[in-house]
């Protein structure tokens, strides 16, 4: 937990929601899909085990005045190097919210995260709580972005009893001036814990992905 207080501290974001687009009134939308590296580490007592790769995923932003609503969705396959069968992730996100300021966004909403091998699906629901911030880097056009979310209540497909989550998402994100188009580069991470602290399932994620948006 230390490591993603310290990497969410360094490592700021941005999201096709920012600043910029926060501090506008009226209706705004915001589309991304990109190709995304994603790595689960599981810890079970003494032992680790790692999967990772390429993953497909977008996300959408509807903002209404002071109302967001936010859906991601991303899938793809994982391996390891280990004598262990690879599988599949699909994740998706769906986040209602308000920003009671230009630069500060609450929102809360379900999770699903599921695992899929040949033997089945092991299913991750949490319904989270988040709060996101964003601020100007010497730019108008360049913007930072940190958001942290806790899971409040959680339905999993597993052995052991569900225990706790916690997450960080920061990076950065370029707007352009004259074209509806925008870049992130980003770094996401959460980590969950299970068995009274005996499993941790710990998900990274880099958000390489170019977006576009329209505002009136």
């Amino acid at each position: 937990m230390r490591r993603m207080l310290l990497l969410g501290m360094v490592l700021p974001i941005v999201s096709p929601t920012g600043a910029r687009l926060n501090a506008q009134s009226g209706v705004g939308l915001a589309l991304s899909l990109a190709p995304m590296p994603v790595a689960v580490t599981r810890t079970a007592d003494t032992t680790a085990s790692r999967f990772s790769g390429l993953t497909i995923g977008g996300s959408v932003g509807l903002r209404l005045g002071r109302l967001r609503l936010d859906l991601r969705y991303l899938e793809g396959g994982l391996g390891s190097d280990l004598e262990i069968p690879d599988q599949d992730i699909v994740e998706g996100e769906l986040l209602l919210g308000v920003a009671p300021l230009a630069w500060l966004t609450v929102k809360a909403g379900p999770h699903i995260r599921s695992f899929v091998t040949a033997q089945g699906t092991q299913r991750w629901v949490f319904w989270e709580g988040r709060v996101a911030a964003t601020a100007k880097l010497g730019s108008p056009n360049l913007l930072t972005y940190l958001e942290a979310w806790h899971v409040f209540f959680s339905d999993v497909d597993a052995v052991e009893q569900y225990d706790s989550g916690n997450g960080l998402e920061g990076g950065i994100r370029l707007a352009l001036d004259r074209l509806p188009f925008w870049g992130t580069l980003a770094y996401r991470i959460d980590q969950n814990s299970l068995g009274s602290g005996t499993k941790t399932d710990t998900v990274e994620q880099l958000v390489i992905a170019i977006g576009w948006f329209v505002r009136r």
